[in-house]
């Protein structure tokens, strides 16, 4: 009998509702989600019984059951404090975007998991879109050299409804930046590498949240790439798209669709060619904001655990450059002025009441 990678999974709300779910339960091979749990009582029954699982009634229970590892998607400004209970548990975690809300708390998590010998992953699942993947593999030096600037534009909706819980509120959340922007900035990190330095202003145009429904910028990294930043959430009725417009000399590699799942390469000639085989082979249709990327990280994390072909799962710490930006992105916003990369204090009011 092949053996079964075994996942618990902590918090019940959007992201399980809307996507993993229907990928732990139809789309995994070699897993089982043998534990769940959410401080809702109803969402802790309902997917206790979609599961088939014996419901959990506290967090204690919840710890006690046998796996390989907790997938934590509880609020962001709980991830922290709930890494911090499955390590003293000796769980491995699989924690949502981003992984903490504070700079400092990642540095220690990260120490501890290194302490304890457990894992320690993040999920940014569009770095698995297979049009990120093409153009991961394409940027070199010559490449860098050859950038004008960067465009990023979120375009999303999130009405007023869903900011009436605990979205939208600098302790547990942050606003589109951190919510939904976060997805992007950490592509950005993840093909510029280290940012130099950012300014930013943010505002509130369609809704009302402590933190930001609008927010515009401009960054820049330390091999000298430059990057606009336009994102939001205020846009009505439906998302819209989330688009990286890479500007060279002589073409525009740009990544587009609901959440960067389409690539388009377009030469600056009198036709505006773009490469339609290329657009084809490396492009996904996907049917929200989610992608599909989530089941391409659980089956890689399920292979690289069974010693498949896979390759290394993405830890957390790999990802502080991202929160660090974050965090620059706001800090910048209060100051009203620029914010280096190499600044002390990199605090912002993210994750505070």
């Amino acid at each position: 009998m092949k053996k079964k990678i075994k996942f618990g999974i902590l918090g019940l709300g959007r992201v399980v509702e809307n996507r993993v779910f229907e990928v732990f339960k139809n789309e995994l091979r070699n897993s089982k989600v043998v534990s769940v749990f959410d401080k809702n009582r109803k969402k802790n029954l309902k997917f206790a019984k979609l599961f088939d699982l014996k419901k959990n009634d506290t967090l204690r229970d919840f710890l006690n059951v046998d796996t390989n590892y907790i997938y934590i998607a509880t609020e962001s400004g709980n991830h922290a404090k709930d890494i911090l209970k499955c390590f003293k548990a000796n769980k491995n975690v699989i924690v949502e975007k981003p992984p903490t809300l504070k700079i400092n708390q990642l540095i220690q998590l990260n120490k501890i998991a290194k302490r304890k010998r457990l894992k320690f992953y993040v999920i940014y699942q569009n770095r698995m879109n297979n049009s990120v993947e093409y153009l991961k593999k394409k940027i070199n030096n010559k490449f860098i050299k050859n950038i004008i600037f960067v465009n990023l534009k979120l375009l999303w909706c999130r009405k007023q409804s869903y900011y009436n819980d605990w979205h939208g509120k600098w302790l547990y959340d942050g606003g589109v930046i951190a919510q939904q922007g976060i997805h992007y900035i950490d592509l950005l990190c993840y093909f510029f590498g280290e940012p130099s330095q950012c300014v930013s202003i943010i505002s509130n145009k369609s809704n009302k949240l402590q933190a930001e429904d609008t927010h515009l910028g401009l960054i820049k990294f330390k091999n000298g790439v430059v990057c606009q930043v336009s994102l939001t959430t205020a846009l009505r009725p439906i998302d819209f798209q989330a688009t990286i417009e890479v500007f060279q000399k002589e073409k525009q590699t740009k990544l587009h669709g609901l959440c960067c799942n389409k690539i388009d390469i377009i030469k600056y000639n009198f036709n505006k060619k773009k490469d339609a085989k290329l657009s084809r082979q490396y492009s996904e249709n996907v049917p929200t904001g989610y992608g599909l990327s989530h089941r391409k990280v659980f089956q890689n994390i399920i292979n690289y655990e069974l010693k498949k072909n896979s390759i290394k799962p993405l830890s957390a710490i790999e990802t502080l450059s991202t929160l660090k930006l974050i965090q620059m992105m706001y800090k910048s916003s209060e100051k009203k002025s620029w914010v280096n990369f190499k600044d002390k204090n990199l605090n912002s009011k993210l994750g505070n009441k």
